[in-house]
């Protein structure tokens, strides 16, 4: 099909060749193409060669979920009739394990003056030791064995809780939380004998131990999150849980939409802002303003991509959408799936726009952004997968797929309550109005 449409473009524009005088070469003519000809043909086999390396990468990411999961295959099948439901209520309960250890080290790392209990990631956000072992419970202990893939926010970090002293990467942990650890990692695998083996063989796991963890340690634990999600095998969210441990008492949120499942304890707004937009503690777009502003929608403050997907819950805001990035699939595999059991959406925003198409990003392990399309997305230096390919004050729209992150979410997000879904046909008018008034005014994917 390429090829004929290539082709058709070459028979299209023949008018456009200037030949040459002809002169005879072993019996071949000799023809200059126009030079704008050719330079539109290299754009699009440009295009096409990436578009074939983010496919090929989503095979990759496929095949490998396969040849992760083969072994079950021939096994018999799960005989639960709610397999998600069941992987709902025991992700639930590990998060409640594990509260009682957050809330230990929280009161330590909220405060500054006990330093050495966290230190600065090299992209700029707090890690803690907290986070570090949490999800090495979460990846090693609970979920190990039990599904495709797993991916995390720490995939890097070097955990040590089984020898003493207990370690973080070059962190030593403090004696004092020997036994609080012990304690959480027995119950973290008396759940994982609860798993059933061979369910969720061709699903990935997406964690994000603490989502806000710089909320975590500047003492504003109540917009902390621990996020859990669950996607089929070809990354489209399926299950998952949101859960606030550091609120009292704790709210949670989690659901799985083809069984009907949505289960939870939320802090309900008492005054409801369905015509609420949540902003982010960064700078907004000009787009997000503009359009803000077309909806006559009220500006919510929001900090922490889970926190805000459990305030559309809470009615505490209706919409969230923003067309810059600064945020990756492990903050959004667990939103998406609670977020369409309760009735709303988190899709990518390009769709959206294009035909009102509800898309959400593909969550497979993957070495390539999955979601990338080139010249679309401008680099920045939390997209970028090397840190020094990023020029501040110089704009470049990225060409090539391994330029950026592999987890980096690039395409926006437009994010509704089920209150706001019947608004889609508004929200959309008014963002194309929005796209079309100016240079300004056009989103810009980051």
């Amino acid at each position: 099909m390429r090829v004929l449409v290539l082709l058709t473009a070459l028979a299209a524009s023949a008018s456009a060749f200037t030949p040459l005088a002809p002169r005879s070469l072993r019996g071949l003519t000799v023809v200059r193409a126009n030079p704008t000809v050719v330079e539109e043909l290299t754009n699009e086999n440009a295009v096409l060669r990436n578009e074939i390396t983010r496919k090929d990468a989503i095979i990759e990411g496929l095949l490998e979920t396969l040849a992760a999961s083969a072994m079950s295959t021939s096994l018999t099948p799960s005989t639960h009739a709610t397999p998600l439901t069941d992987l709902c209520q025991l992700s639930k309960e590990a998060c409640d394990a594990v509260t009682p250890m957050l809330k230990a080290f929280y009161e330590k790392i909220a405060d500054q003056r006990h330093g050495g209990s966290s230190k600065l990631k090299s992209d700029a956000t707090y890690f803690t030791i907290a986070d570090g072992i949490v999800q090495h419970m979460f990846i090693e202990h609970l979920f190990n064995g039990k599904f495709a893939q797993i991916v995390g926010e720490e995939d890097e970090s070097v955990i040590n809780i089984v020898e003493k002293p207990f370690t973080v990467d070059d962190l030593t942990v403090p004696e004092e939380f020997n036994p609080i650890i012990e304690a959480t990692l027995a119950k973290v695998k008396l759940l994982a004998d609860r798993i059933d083996d061979k369910a969720f063989m061709q699903m990935t796991a997406f964690v994000d131990p603490i989502d806000g963890t710089r909320e975590f340690a500047t003492a504003r634990g109540e917009y902390v999150t621990i996020l859990l999600g669950f996607n089929d095998n070809v990354g489209n969210p399926n299950a998952g849980i949101m859960y606030r441990p550091l609120t009292e008492p704790v709210t949670w949120a989690a659901g799985a939409a083809s069984e009907d499942c949505v289960m939870g304890h939320l802090d309900m707004a008492e005054e409801p802002q369905h015509k609420g937009m949540l902003i982010t503690d960064a700078k907004v777009s000009p787009f997000i303003n503009q359009l803000i502003d077309e909806l006559g929608y009220e500006r919510v403050n929001s900090v922490a991509s889970g926190n805000r997907a459990m305030m559309l819950l809470e009615g505490k805001g209706g919409a969230y959408i923003r067309d810059t990035g600064g945020f990756a699939k492990w903050d959004t595999s667990a939103p998406t799936a609670v977020l369409e059991a309760y009735g709303g959406t988190m899709s990518k925003l390009p769709p959206f726009l294009n035909d009102k198409s509800l898309v959400p990003y593909t969550h497979l392990k993957s070495s390539k952004n999955l979601d990338f399309v080139p010249g679309k997305v401008h680099l920045t230096l939390s997209n970028a997968k090397v840190k020094k390919t990023f020029v501040k004050g110089v704009d470049v729209l990225v060409q090539d797929v391994a330029t950026i992150k592999e987890y980096s979410c690039v395409e926006g997000l437009v994010a509704l309550d089920s209150k706001c879904m019947g608004d889609l046909d508004a929200i959309h008018e008014a963002m194309l109005k929005v796209k079309e008034e100016g240079l300004w005014s056009k989103p810009v994917f980051t």
